[in-house]
């Protein structure tokens, strides 16, 4: 059984949404590692720029993926492995280096 989170969802015309994760608040792993995929502090990063559009429901895009953050944020905890993917956000002002897959 999962945790159950509370989270508000800010949305401007204009805008993409942005996300905070209210409560329980969001932790490091016992053993130190930061929270994967945030923007300082309880934002999950959810998409890329551009991924989202205002042609796009908050329903079918922002809520699921909001769940399933908190799904990979469950099992990053209890492994220590980012199983979601993506490319982590890098604090500003910090070049973010190419990755290499091969």
């Amino acid at each position: 059984m999962s945790q159950e989170y509370q989270v508000k969802i800010i949305y401007k015309l204009g805008d993409p949404p942005k996300v905070w994760v209210l409560s329980p608040q969001l932790e490091r792993r016992s053993d130190g590692k930061p929270i994967p995929h945030v923007y300082g502090g309880p934002r999950p990063c959810l998409y890329l720029p551009g991924e989202w559009n205002p042609d796009r429901y908050i329903a079918d895009t922002i809520v699921p993926w909001t769940s399933l953050w908190l799904y990979y944020y469950e099992v990053w905890h209890a492994t220590g492995e980012w199983l979601g993917g993506g490319v982590h956000p890098q604090p500003q002002g910090v070049k973010q280096e190419a990755e290499n897959d091969d």
